[in-house]
């Protein structure tokens, strides 16, 4: 089945996480702008993508990459087994069979949402990756021929939706680096609007690869979380560390390993929410932030930051 599901694809597949993605992707971004390149990135969603899946198309799909016949009439039978009718005040409309969609919350969902999205990246030149519906299209945009290649896979993206009967109802275009040729493409007819700021996959980044947004963002959960720990659980420390790691750190931490910070006040603007959780105990308050983390059996999260970053690229 390995083959059924692109390199691209970085959701239901072993391995790789949402964190690989965003490594993946962005360090080809990275070591391009660093040269003094200009990248676009243009961002997809597809509307209502499980819902919107043909039927019959996914039934060639399977058929496509090799799955014997009684498997694909499985699946057939399965897919289109549901009916839907719909209410107006009182009245019902007529039973109908539901001819689209992947029915959702079984195993089985993902992997043929996959192999359906599967031949979305065929023939693209420049780099596509994806998460689920999630599609970032990325490419160097300072030459004639960089900004033709990257068109024509906007067009190639286009042909397959509207083949495919999805419809593509997010596209948003990022550029980066240091100077903006104001470029601009199309998917379809629609011509895409340039930003200097975009969230991939719930991360702020912004043009210059600047993660103090990012870093703010973070902060604000963890800090409001925080607060109410405090102000409606006692001061116990079996009870305020395991809330504290629990729904207070991994705001702090969700793919720090993507968002690595370069600047040291978007550090310590994490590091001070863990501070101030180590000072809810009166009895540790005067002492230094390393003794309390000793006393409370913590490490810094620069330490754990350091920590999972090496053993994430250890990995990759």
């Amino acid at each position: 089945m390995k083959h059924m599901v692109g390199k691209s694809q970085h959701r239901f597949t072993k391995g790789k996480p949402c964190l690989t993605n965003l490594i993946t992707s962005y360090n080809e971004v990275a070591c391009s702008v660093d040269v003094g390149r200009v990248v676009d990135i243009v961002y997809l969603n597809f509307s209502k993508a499980f819902d919107m899946v043909p039927h019959s198309f996914l039934l060639e799909e399977l058929m496509h990459y090799g799955l014997d016949k009684w498997s694909v009439r499985c699946v057939g039978i399965w897919l289109i087994g549901p009916t839907q009718n719909v209410v107006v005040n009182s009245p019902f409309s007529n039973w109908q069979s539901v001819t689209r969609g992947v029915p959702q919350g079984s195993i089985l969902d993902p992997m043929l949402f996959s192999i359906f999205i599967n031949d979305l990246g065929d023939a693209i030149k420049c780099t596509l990756m994806m998460f689920a519906d999630d599609t970032k299209l990325s490419g160097e945009v300072g030459t004639s021929k960089g900004r033709a290649n990257l068109q024509e896979d906007l067009d190639r993206l286009g042909e397959w939706a509207n083949k495919n009967l999805m419809k593509i109802n997010k596209h948003k275009m990022l550029y980066l680096g240091k100077h903006d040729p104001g470029v601009q493409h199309r998917l379809g007819s629609t011509w895409l609007g340039r930003s200097s700021v975009e969230r991939d996959l719930g991360f702020l980044l912004d043009n210059k690869l600047n993660m103090s947004e990012q870093c703010a963002t973070a902060a604000k959960p963890a800090n409001r979380m925080l607060g109410c720990i405090k102000d409606n659980t006692s001061r116990d420390k079996e009870v305020i560390i395991p809330l504290y790691s629990a729904l207070v750190r991994p705001h702090l931490e969700c793919c720090v390993q993507f968002w690595s910070l370069l600047c040291k006040k978007d550090a310590d603007r994490l590091e001070r929410v863990q501070r101030r959780a180590t000072k809810m105990f009166k009895a540790l308050g005067s002492l230094p932030y390393e003794e309390r983390l000793r006393k409370l059996g913590l490490v810094s999260l620069e330490k754990r930051k350091l920590r999972e970053t090496l053993s994430t690229h250890s990995s990759i």
